[in-house]
This record gives structure tokens, sequence and C-alpha cells, in this order.
């Protein structure tokens, strides 16, 4: 891994929404990526989880998630419909864990670049609004 994709997984806060264990945090410092946190959880299926369940970061005040596996750049990965209610059943998990506020930013999708960048973020909204079933400001 090159040191800034080690440097960009040091700074954020991972983690995975799994249906068997909720949402799943990884520690602070941790510095490798969410195929990494699944493999320590002893996950049978990474392909499986990666494409299915929402995963993402909390980092400089933002929420940011996604799911996909195969990365394209330029492609993108979102959100699925199915997984809206899994994330906001977990917002007073991200509160309590990120204190994050109403007006927290929360993006549902990236666009896939360079392994080592901060890769684009879309579908924007916010706690309050995705609460109240607004997914997209």
């Amino acid at each position: 891994m090159s040191n800034s994709a080690q440097n960009f997984h040091t700074a954020r806060r991972a983690f995975i929404i799994m249906p068997t264990y909720g949402l799943v945090v990884a520690p602070v410092g941790f510095d490798q990526g969410h195929t990494e946190l699944l493999v320590h959880l002893h996950y049978p299926n990474i392909k499986y989880a990666m494409e299915n369940f929402p995963r993402g970061y909390f980092m400089n005040g933002e929420l940011c998630l996604y799911q996909g596996f195969y990365i394209t750049p330029g492609a993108t990965w979102e959100i699925r419909d199915e997984n809206i209610d899994t994330i906001r059943h977990h917002i007073p998990n991200f509160r309590q864990i990120f204190s994050v506020d109403d007006y927290t930013p929360v993006y549902l999708g990236v666009r896939i670049g360079d392994i080592g960048t901060v890769w684009e973020k879309i579908r924007k909204t916010n706690i309050k609004m995705l609460e109240k079933g607004n997914i997209v400001m």
C-alpha cells in the first residue's frame, strides 16, 4: 500500500454495517482498508460484504458511505436504496460514536479515483435530512 493510501486510511475512521454485528468501527489509527477490517473480523465472504453492506468513513466532520467491490476509475459506488433504512437505523450510533449533529454532511456515494487519493464524494445530504428520509439535497 502506498504512503498516501496509508495516510488516508489512518486519518479516517472506517466502518461497515454488517447484519450480524451491526455497526463495526475500526479503531483510531487503523491504517488499512475495509478488506483488512473484514479479515480481522474473520468474515468469510469479503467480496459479498463489500458489494452488499454499507460501509464508509468519518473524516473532517463528514460521513461518507458507499458499497462496491471492483475499483474502476470514474465509476461510482453508491448506497443502494435497500440499504438506506439500515443506515438510518444506525444514525444514533453515528451521533454517539462520531459526535455528529443534524447538519453533519453525509455522502451516499463516491466516484472512484486513484488509489491513495480522497475520492469525490457524491449524493450529499445531512443527518437531519437522512433521518427524515430525504436522501439527496
